[in-house]
């Protein structure tokens, strides 16, 4: 029970680190209406999250 509580846990502050850094910058780019920055934001936004799945997928093959 413990494992599971410690990638719970994991997942929350990946999940809020991921929204403060790169959904933070994604909110602020759609504010300024910048299409070419709103793209290019959610598009690092996504490969946050694949790489935290990955990287996810990788403790849990431990």
């Amino acid at each position: 029970m413990r494992k599971r509580d410690d990638v719970e846990n994991w997942a929350v502050y990946r999940a809020q680190e991921i929204l403060m850094r790169e959904g933070m910058d994604l909110a602020l780019s759609a504010r300024d209406f910048d299409s070419t920055t709103i793209r290019a934001k959610g598009k690092l936004l996504a490969m946050a999250i694949a790489a935290s799945l990955v990287e996810a997928s990788a403790v849990r093959a431990e």
